[in-house]
């Protein structure tokens, strides 16, 4: 050992290894301007790595090989140390390469390919079925990581309202989203979401710690000034590092010629940030939406309703703007912009509130084929037909070829790449919507909901320790939220760590603390701590509505007691909650065709003695939502009916179905901590079929490393 030591510091192996990882590192950093520069694809950087390790390895080699000064002594020792060394390297760079692979071809479908070169793989991807979903430890997650800001980036902050009249502020926003729509067409531009900006000042002074939360290096100011026919827009880019003005102007105008004034200002930043433009970019930044001017207000009225709508989630905010899109297209019938908002705008209300028996959806088609005859190269009008698939045909296929053909119009539009992802998740490809929500928020950064889906795909991949990071952002970006609260809970919940489940809870505002949704999912999770006296206090006070499910409600208070070891208490409660849901799913046509309402009926039949009709509502919500069509409802459906089977005594039916959500991305339903934890399984938890199922996937649980987050 002390001559090889000798050898060793005599070839000078450290050096040239210093060295050359030195070199390597300054290759790469170049190497990786260039990618962003000339938009070369991410597999150049991964060859670029591959190359550079396995150089690594040679650079050794030879270094030995040659040593000081021409030594060129070489022992049988250190031939099979030389041997070895180029084994394990050959075999590690073989092993990065076949696990790139996967990646390339996810990424293929991913949000990086939908700018057109990835529609042929829309149709060609095998249908994603519970039986055959990958197990969570196969799909790499990894959590949002901290990404260098482009110089080509921009945040639209919201414009001001100079006007006298205030009423005006629908104006000045609605201005600032048509500016936004058009620069989201720049490929070569990352463009912040409207969302995200929503809630700074127009003109703030720290503009730096702003673009720096924003992920951008310009921002753009702007206000707007309206009195009677006159109008004068002024706008400004800045850079957000130096506070350097880079453009600025002034557009005075009257209500009768500004149309046409976002495409102008879209071209100038395009211009000052030396964004490259494609011709049909250039073409659809300069066309114009309408030349009607009181078709032209009506609709900044839509988008001013639209923006306060995403925000309050009122029917009547909802209302207003599928109203003032309407006018919008009935004063000016070639108004394609207008048709395809208002094709969304009906969607999104269906899918919100259901129909208030107008047909939504039917209304919803006509206005988005209108769109899609005036304009097929509009993006919007795409959006549109991929909502209308997605939510009223369940046409998880047609939805993607429909965003996919947006996106190639639109690249930069978050929303989109937002819709993408839900579509993967519905057809089990976990990764790529993983990719997809990662993309929306960073274009969104601002957007809690966003960052729940990140987290959400995390947590069905049983990455719990990702998970919680990410969910972690989303509670800070909006502590107020119940829906946060619960979330990040929920995280902890399933990663079996029950003590920090209930720290979210004691660490959320009152108001949050008092608000009757929470107080039941409190409850619910006081029951995985048999805390009885507890969960009842928490749910005296609640009573159905502002948001709280009648049956939830009595679902909740019948496991209290049922748990409790009371299951005469909770029997009427059961019954209440049966009668529910069987008036529900024979007079909705929505319910009866949900496999959820199937699903707890089955349950609640166990509960309540009434076995065989509790099977046949399990299996008629299997039936209801085949893996093939939509893998979290299939899953949903599964994870019903092993509840159902474990409650009515049939454990290997219940092991089994256990068994194939284990081995899936399942992690949202059921983890082995989580399993140890609920009393759901209490019936089999001593049968050793569900000990051994336990024991089988205990180890192969992802380590959720959750101490490293600290609490809430």
């Amino acid at each position: 050992m002390t001559e090889f030591l000798q050898r060793l510091k005599q070839r000078k192996l450290v050096q040239w290894a210093v060295a050359y990882l030195a070199a390597a590192w300054v290759a790469l950093q170049v190497l990786d301007v260039a990618v962003d520069s000339y938009h070369w694809p991410d597999s150049v950087m991964h060859l670029a790595f591959g190359v550079l390790a396995l150089g690594f390895v040679v650079t050794l080699v030879l270094a030995w090989y040659h040593g000081e000064r021409g030594v060129q002594r070489v022992t049988g020792a250190e031939l099979l140390l030389i041997a070895l060394v180029l084994a394990v390297g050959g075999g590690l760079l073989w092993h990065f390469e076949r696990g790139g692979s996967p990646m390339a071809a996810t990424t293929a479908q991913s949000v990086k390919s939908t700018t057109g070169v990835a529609a042929h793989n829309v149709t060609s991807a095998a249908s994603a079925t519970v039986a055959s979903a990958s197990s969570s430890s196969t799909v790499p997650v990894s959590p949002t990581a901290v990404q260098p800001i482009p110089a080509k980036s921009i945040a639209v902050l919201p414009f001001e309202n100079l006007s006298g009249d205030k009423g005006n502020a629908y104006f000045a926003d609605g201005m600032q989203d048509l500016i936004l729509t058009k620069l989201a067409g720049i490929g070569d531009l990352k463009v912040i979401s409207r969302t995200s900006t929503a809630k700074y000042a127009s003109h703030p002074d720290d503009l730096k710690a702003i673009a720096q939360q924003l992920g951008v290096a310009t921002i753009l100011e702007g206000s707007v000034q309206k009195a009677g026919n006159q109008v004068l827009i002024n706008v400004q880019l800045i850079d957000a590092n130096t506070d350097a003005h880079l453009w600025a102007e002034a557009y005075p105008r009257t209500l009768n010629n500004i149309f046409g004034v976002e495409g102008e200002v879209a071209q100038k930043v395009a211009e000052a940030l030396q964004a490259k433009l494609t011709p049909a970019e250039t073409q659809a930044i300069a066309k114009i939406p309408t030349r009607n001017a009181q078709a032209y207000d009506a609709f900044l009225q839509g988008e001013y309703y639209g923006s306060r709508g995403a925000e309050s989630r009122l029917k009547s905010d909802f209302d207003l703007r599928i109203r003032n899109y309407r006018e919008a297209t009935e004063l000016d019938p070639m108004f394609a912009l207008a048709y395809a908002r208002l094709a969304l705008s009906q969607i999104w209300d269906l899918v919100e509130f259901g129909d208030d028996g107008s047909n939504l959806g039917a209304q919803a088609k006509v206005a988005m084929d209108r769109a899609l005859a005036l304009a097929p190269d509009l993006a919007d009008a795409h959006l549109a037909q991929g909502a209308y698939r997605h939510y009223v045909l369940h046409d998880l296929d047609g939805a993607l070829v429909s965003i996919t053909a947006a996106l190639a119009l639109q690249p930069q539009n978050a929303d989109a790449i937002f819709r993408m992802g839900v579509i993967y998740r519905h057809r089990g490809q976990w990764q790529a919507a993983f990719e997809a929500f990662q993309h929306a928020s960073a274009l969104n950064p601002k957007n809690a909901f966003f960052l729940n889906m990140v987290a959400f795909c995390a947590v069905s991949l049983r990455h719990y320790a990702d998970a919680v990071r990410v969910s972690k952002q989303a509670l800070a970006l909006d502590p107020a939220s119940a829906n946060n609260v619960a979330a990040l809970s929920d995280v902890y919940l399933l990663g079996g760590d029950l003590d920090r489940a209930m720290a979210v809870f004691d660490a959320a505002p009152a108001t949050v603390r008092d608000n009757p949704r929470i107080a039941i999912w409190h409850a619910q999770v006081m029951l995985y701590r048999r805390d009885y006296t507890v969960a009842r206090q928490l749910i005296a006070k609640v009573e159905p509505g502002n948001g709280v499910n009648a049956v939830d409600l009595q679902a909740v208070r019948g496991d209290i007691e049922w748990y409790a070891g009371n299951p005469t208490a909770a029997r009427p409660h059961y019954s209440s909650m049966a009668a529910l849901l069987e008036a529900s799913i024979k007079t909705n046509p929505a319910e009866a065709a949900d496999h959820f309402a199937h699903g707890k009926l089955g349950w609640v039949y166990a509960r309540l003695g009434r076995t065989r009709e509790a099977l046949e509502q399990g299996q008629l919500g299997l039936t209801l939502h085949p893996a093939d069509q939509d893998v979290p409802n299939a899953t949903s459906a599964l994870w019903q009916m092993a509840q159902i089977q474990a409650q009515v005594g049939q454990v290997a039916e219940a092991v089994a179905s256990l068994d194939r959500m284990l081995a899936m991305p399942a992690g949202d339903f059921v983890s082995v901590p989580s399993l140890k934890l609920d009393p759901t399984w209490d019936p089999i938890r001593h049968d050793p079929r569900f000990q051994a199922l336990l024991k089988k996937y205990g180890s192969a649980e992802p380590a959720t490393a959750m101490s490293g987050g600290g609490h809430g």
